[in-house]
């Protein structure tokens, strides 16, 4: 897959690593002409994009571009695959119409097929509540898996990424999480992305395997009352009563 081919359908995000520390902030690409002032440029591979927000102390800010001196990764899925792009940097250009525009640059322009995820996630929708310290918000999970849960909440929160969560799933199962990713949507409302470490795995693995067993006996059920209905019988096809 080409850089220059990735939309926000793909769902891109940088990773930026810091000694043992990562943070996953998500981007959303743009068309960004070049002027003829910047055709050095086009020697790179080259992505444009909006501002680039990050969640920091419960804020929402714009990325500083000093994160340059980072290792920064760039991620995105593409069908059934996901790609990275190693070693990319973000500059910033005045376009043609001298508007300040943001682009992610690369030397290589195809990336890496890569594995991002090491479970698999389940679209589980449970109702949820979180607490952070004295801070806490009822949300809903947008997809689980053994290692991790996507948390959907209608409006911006104050979650810091470096403190712990705590997750309620209302059955007695409470887990520890941490948030690796926000992702903001034009509606207003944020999808977080937090890790759960392996100490939860049991309980994780309880909650994706209850919820796929009652959606395969629904399954069933329906199949059942299928069976039992007459409809579609005809006269004709009654041989015999007993």
């Amino acid at each position: 897959m080409r850089i220059s081919e990735i939309t926000s359908a793909n769902k891109p995000y940088i990773r930026i690593t810091k000694g043992k520390k990562k943070v996953d902030v998500p981007i959303v690409p743009k068309v960004v002409a070049v002027p003829p002032s910047k055709l050095g440029l086009r020697k790179f591979a080259f992505l444009g994009c909006d501002n680039i927000k990050v969640t920091f102390k419960g804020k929402t800010v714009r990325l500083n571009w000093a994160f340059n001196h980072n290792r920064m990764t760039l991620y995105c899925t593409g069908g059934h695959k996901a790609y990275s792009w190693n070693n990319v940097k973000v500059a910033t250009i005045n376009s043609s119409k001298g508007k300040r525009e943001h682009l992610i640059v690369c030397r290589r322009e195809f990336g890496d097929e890569t594995e991002r995820r090491r479970y698999k996630r389940y679209p589980i929708i449970r109702k949820i509540k979180v607490t952070q310290g004295d801070y806490s918000f009822m949300a809903s999970t947008a997809d689980i898996s053994y290692g991790g849960v996507g948390i959907s909440v209608k409006r911006n929160t104050r979650v810091i990424p470096s403190e712990p969560l705590v997750i309620d799933f209302g059955d007695s199962t409470i887990i520890s999480a941490r948030l690796v990713r926000t992702v903001f949507k034009e509606d207003g409302s944020e999808l977080l992305g937090c890790h759960i470490s392996k100490g939860y795995k049991f309980e994780m693995m309880k909650i994706v395997n209850h919820d796929e067993a009652v959606a395969e006996s629904l399954k069933v059920k329906e199949k059942e009352n299928k069976k039992d209905t007459d409809k579609g019988w005809t006269e004709g096809e009654i041989k015999r009563w007993h």
